[in-house]
Parts: structure tokens; sequence; C-alpha cells
């Protein structure tokens, strides 16, 4: 049951946020951008904003939408936002469980390794595993 909930969820990061902010309008804005419009239920993750040395962070948003097919074309959309001016600094990911945010922090680190190892080639994370093609 906890891995279907999860199927119809993503969770988008770095979303600014306001005291009296209005969540579903801010995140139907952001999906129109990516030219998806699926009813959605959201909510912030976390006690609190975080400060950094100079803003405050927003906390991470949980959106739950009707079915994985949209979360899939949701993700598949997402690096889209890096050429949006307004949501250059929002990245949207799978809701993952407490173990595969760890497994997925191991691979990140292992490409990082890779990258500095091997900078003649490109890396990628595809199917659990840490990927390297010749540029």
């Amino acid at each position: 049951v906890e891995e279907e909930e999860r199927s119809r969820s993503f969770m988008v990061f770095g979303l600014q946020e306001a005291k009296d902010e209005n969540l579903h309008v801010k995140v139907n804005e952001l999906l129109l951008e990516l030219n998806q419009k699926p009813k959605i239920e959201v909510c912030r993750i976390g006690s609190g904003p975080k400060k950094t040395t100079d803003k405050t962070v927003g906390r991470p948003v949980k959106v739950t939408v009707k079915s994985s097919t949209v979360v899939q074309e949701v993700l598949k959309r997402a690096k889209q936002l890096k050429d949006c001016e307004k949501y250059s600094k929002v990245f949207i990911a799978p809701d993952r469980s407490a173990e595969q945010r760890e497994e997925h922090k191991k691979l990140v680190t292992e490409l990082k390794k890779k990258i500095v190892d091997e900078p003649n080639k490109r890396h990628f994370i595809k199917g659990n595993s840490v990927h390297s093609v010749d540029k």
C-alpha cells in the first residue's frame, strides 16, 4: 500500500515558502510550466523553513496525483525547469522511502567519484546503477 502511494507522489524541492502562501496554486503554476495540469494534493514536509546564511529555503513539497503515469510524465519533463528563470532553482524527484533515499545517496556518491576519476566520459544514474559513456 505504501509503495503504491509513493508511486503516485513526487517531491518538489527549492520552491520558495511564504507565510500566507497558496501552495496549491504555486504547484499548479509549476506544473503548467511543464505542460501538465493534473488534479493534485499538496503539503509541505517538515516543521518549518530552514534558514541559511542569506535566505530562507522552503521545505520540500509532497505532491500526490491520481496515477503513477502522471508522476512519470512530470519526472520526464522536470529537467525543463532549469531553462525557466522562475523555476531554475526548483527540482522534482520521485517520492522515495528512507531505504531508497540511502541507496540513491550511495549512487550519487559513486557518480561524483567517477566524474572526478574519469572526466573524459559522461556519467549518469540509470536503473539503480552508475553508467559511463564516451563524450
